[in-house]
């Protein structure tokens, strides 16, 4: 991609137009005015239509500047941003014919852009009312229903080389490009370009005079072309009419004068639609004007297209005529017209046309150049037939001249054409030939820096030093002896700077505006460069096989990554020097919660040593970038002693535990499990004996869903009846419930979207379990833990909570017994981005104290403690974890007690993360924060030692893009 240039280039959009008509035949240039004659329109920028005008503080509007001019001077209308000025301006200023004034914008070579005019209301774009000497140049003028440019009561009036333009083509336009009154007189319309035209190109009403339309290129006008009504002293000369349907040029009235050297075609493929029969003559001459005008070496071209209609070529007094012979015949007139050519469209005529150097130089209004400026020229593949001696002894007839074609060789471009400023680059001037073996006279070569450009007779390189850094566009014009001249752009030439730009890359994840994130969504913001204009392009790569090419300027940039995990982004900046800058941040992709109401799947029960699938629907894990699951499973009806494992569907089954069963008792964990790219997961029956599964979904983890981050918390007693913590004091009774506040105090923000609790039932009177809900909820509770008389049972429980009630869960008791229950707050979800995500990873046993997994190989002594390094290994990120995912299981206990798990370096809590019972497996759900080292302590509060298991599930982490 290339940048505009920096301040050291010039904009053609700026150019004053040096050759100007005066009236008829010389086509001399104007003179240049001095600075102090000149005001300036700009509205790209800082301007005031109340200051002088100048450069520095240029006229805002066209019509201030036409307000505020004096014979002599010029208004310069400049638009670098290309946008359109949108007023109709009124000139009533006049010059004089030694101070003319001018309007001017851009010169319309090839590859200019005019700042356009563009009418605003029903007015026209430009009026001339009743001024004189006064000169409008190459601008762009747009209309529709309006006109484009009306000349009202006034005299010496030239519009030159302007461009007209449909901005939005509308079936209802009714305007004209050029209006002229009956009041009007010594008007030179020349070398204009009416393209796509409404009503008519140019018109002027009865009473004109002395008027001088030359060299103008009008296309497929709707009502006319050139339509002149009661017009003495009419000139219509060297123009190129296509018209489809309408008559190309119209003398009406009592008009007088002459038409000449001018081509009228028909446009064939627009006849289908517009009009299938044409019947309107190429060009006419009214009865009243038949005496009075003389009409010779035009052009009716019958045949634009292989779909042209036939139609009368010419209608002199009224009589259509379908040949010049007919014609010449009859009248006189038309002695050296010609018909039967293809005149396909409006542009040079083909090498040996008839057009060729066959029009009448001395018609009045034939200028020096065609209507893009390129002088008249003989082509010496093609005897001249036309008239006249001097600089225009060889005009083709219409509009455009053809031109001896000189080719420029692709080497003959400035080389090198690229470098650190300062360097020098050179143009070979030696090799372009011409088409008609005339001798080169002269190169040009415009440099595009601002600096004046070189012109010389061909041999030597043309050398030049680029000083300042920059993106510049050279033009090479070659000239023939015969004044033929052809310009080509180079492609640009690069000076660098001394080092290229850096690049700059910055990232975070994708919030929402009440603090919910998309954990795998990350936003890049890509800087705009220092030199940004040395930049040739930028590419995004975002760690995950995929990429952006990215467009010019600052940008921002969002990318979904397809799972969880580490990406490494790089913006790769290149220059046009083909330097590359790199900017890179890491991306930690990870998890949102999704907290749900809790989701019961039907009984199941799995043979032994058989494995029971749950699809992504059963499991509810069918949306956008599920990971994982939060499950509950609760087993009953064991026929023998064994473990439940859970984990992903389609993979090898890995040696963990999730939940420990034996015959008579009912069993239940939470677990997070991974699950598959199919969203299913297996539950494995490892033992020799069938079981009952009952299975729950209480939450999901998404990266590709805007969800709720985890913010772990130093354990926090809500409840306990033993005492009076929490508000109820003694055992709850069978069948009751206590109810708690939660969200809104003991740190836990009033819009969390689940708590995660332990909780423990104790001094239990006979079995029973504990129902955990969001108050004021129906059939969304928790269950878990389950007892049996005098057991001691715990339990960590995700509960999703309504923000909206009153943040309070309610604890029932299921037993029809008494039990003292205990609860502790551990965590919370909610809509803050300060928090933590999650990452899954494949279940892996990071402790195992029979085997020395963990690096110990003895059983947790009493009242002891041990300390586990849980980064930096098995997925876990080194730093920044803020809590994992375990489950901690005792595998044959001697004794009673509970595990307490914490993080390392903090004062330990009171809380059950696992209670066991002598003689029955345990197993516990733990979300534990990790300590500032990474480490994590476990203590046995039991009076026996014990082996343990613990099994890593995940991690959250901050996730973050940097």
């Amino acid at each position: 991609m290339r940048r505009p240039r920096p301040a050291s280039g010039v904009s053609v959009a700026v150019l004053v137009v040096a050759g100007v008509v005066s009236g008829w035949g010389t086509g001399e240039a104007a003179a240049e005015p001095s600075p102090a004659g000149t005001l300036y329109v700009n509205h790209d920028g800082v301007c005031s239509d109340t200051a002088t005008g100048s450069a520095s503080m240029p006229f805002c509007t066209v019509q201030a500047a036409a307000d505020a001019m004096v014979p002599g001077q010029t208004v310069r209308v400049e638009s670098p941003d290309g946008l359109p000025y949108v007023e109709s301006v009124t000139l009533t200023r006049s010059g004089t014919k030694d101070a003319p004034i001018t309007f001017t914008g851009a010169a319309l070579v090839p590859e200019g852009s005019p700042a356009v005019l563009t009418p605003k209301g029903s007015a026209p774009a430009l009026t001339l009312e009743a001024v004189h000497d006064v000169r409008i140049q190459s601008l762009g003028i747009g209309y529709a229903s309006a006109d484009a440019v009306a000349v009202t009561g006034s005299t010496g009036v030239t519009l030159d080389r302007l461009s007209f333009r449909r901005p939005v083509p509308s079936a209802d336009g009714t305007g004209t490009a050029v209006s002229v009154d009956g009041a009007s007189s010594d008007v030179t319309v020349s070398r204009n370009r009416v393209p796509d035209g409404y009503a008519y190109g140019v018109q002027a009403q009865p009473g004109a005079s002395q008027f001088t339309v030359t060299t103008n290129v009008v296309t497929d006008p709707r009502r006319g072309g050139i339509v002149l009504t009661g017009t003495s002293g009419a000139a219509v000369t060297s123009n190129t009419v296509i018209t489809p349907c309408a008559t190309g040029i119209s003398l009406e009235g009592t008009s007088r004068g002459t038409v000449e050297n001018n081509v009228v075609a028909s446009a064939g493929a627009k006849q289908t639609d517009s009009c299938p029969a044409p019947t309107a003559p190429l060009y006419s001459v009214s009865a009243a004007s038949a005496d009075q005008v003389t009409g010779d070496y035009n052009v009716a071209a019958n045949g634009v297209g292989a779909f042209a209609r036939p139609r009368p070529e010419c209608a002199w007094a009224g009589t259509p005529y379908t040949t010049a012979a007919s014609l010449h015949d009859a009248t006189g007139q038309g002695a050296h017209d010609i018909d039967g050519l293809n005149v396909p469209t409006a542009t040079a005529p083909p090498e040996h046309s008839a057009l060729i150097d066959s029009a009448d130089a001395d018609a009045p209004g034939e200028l020096t150049t065609d209507v893009d400026g390129s002088p008249l020229v003989d082509d010496p593949l093609v005897d001249d037939t036309g008239t006249g001696t001097g600089p225009t002894a060889h005009p083709d007839r219409g509009a455009v001249e053809r031109q001896d074609s000189i080719t420029v060789p692709g080497d003959d471009m400035p080389s090198p054409s690229r470098g650190v400023a300062p360097f020098v680059t050179s143009v070979k001037t030696d090799d372009a030939t011409t088409s008609w073996g005339k001798s080169i006279a002269t190169y040009s070569v415009d440099f595009g820096d601002g600096s004046a450009p070189v012109t010389q007779a061909p041999g030597a390189p043309i050398t030049h030093t680029y000083t300042t850094p920059g993106v510049y566009a050279p033009a090479i014009t070659v000239t023939d002896a015969d004044g033929s001249s052809r310009t080509v752009r180079s492609a640009a030439v690069d000076a660098g700077t001394a080092t290229p730009p850096a690049a700059s890359l910055s990232g975070a994840l994708v919030t929402t505006a009440d603090g919910q994130v998309d954990a795998g969504d990350a936003s890049f913001t890509v800087a705009q460069p220092a030199d940004a204009w040395e930049v040739a392009y930028r590419v995004l790569t975002f760690g995950d096989g995929d990429h952006e090419s990215l467009a010019d300027g600052p940008q921002k940039i969002e990318h979904q990554y397809p799972a969880a995990g580490s990406y490494t982004a790089t913006l790769t900046q290149t220059d046009l020097l083909g330097r590359t800058t790199t900017a890179k941040v890491t991306v930690h992709a990870a998890d949102a919660f999704l907290p749900i109401t809790a989701q019961y799947d039907a009984e199941r029960t799995i043979p032994a040593h058989g494995v029971l699938k749950l699809s992504a629907a059963t499991v509810h894990a069918d949306s956008d970038g599920v990971d994982a699951a939060r499950l509950q499973v609760v087993t009953s009806g064991a026929k023998a002693r064994g473990i439940l494992t859970l984990y992903t569907d389609g993979t090898t089954r890995p040696g963990t535990s999730t939940v420990g069963f034996e015959p008579g008792r009912t069993v239940s964990n939470e677990a997070t499990v991974k699950v598959a790219p199919t969203g299913a997961i297996d539950l494995y029956n490892g033992s020799s004996g069938p079981v009952t599964v009952n299975v729950a979904t209480l939450g999901l983890q998404s990266h590709a869903q805007f969800g709720r981050t985890y913010h772990p918390a130093t354990p926090i007693r809500l409840l306990d009846t033993r005492g009076a913590t929490g508000g109820h004091t003694g055992a709850v009774t069978g069948g009751h419930s206590v109810t708690l506040t939660v969200s809104g105090a003991h740190g836990v923000p009033a819009d969390a979207n689940a708590v995660v609790l332990n909780v423990v039932a104790t001094a239990t009177k006979g079995s029973g379990s504990l129902t955990v809900s969001p108050a004021g909820t129906v059939n969304s509770g928790v269950s878990g833990p389950y007892w049996t008389t005098g057991q001691t049972a715990s339990a960590q429980i995700v509960v999703p909570m309504v923000p909206l009630i009153n943040g309070k869960v309610v604890l029932r008791n299921n037993s029809k017994s008494s039990a003292h229950l205990v609860a502790d707050v551990v965590g919370w979800y909610g809509p803050t981005a300060s928090g933590t995500t999650f990452r899954p990873v494949s279940p892996v046993r990071i402790l195992n104290t029979r085997t020395g997994t963990g690096g110990r190989t003895a059983k947790l002594g009493a009242h002891a403690t041990l300390r586990l390094k849980v980064t930096g290994a098995h997925g876990v990120p080194a730093n920044a974890v803020s809590a994992v995912d375990l489950n901690l299981t005792v595998p044959s206990p001697t004794g009673s007690g509970y595990l307490v798990a914490y993080a390392d370096g903090t004062t330990r809590p009171d809380v059950h993360s696992a209670d066991y019972t002598s003689g029955h497996p345990a197993a516990g759900a733990a979300l534990v924060k990790v300590g500032a080292d990474g480490e994590i302590d476990l203590y046995n509060a039991g009076s026996t030692a014990v082996d343990v298991d613990i099994d890593l599930l995940g991690d959250y982490s901050l996730n973050t893009v940097g």
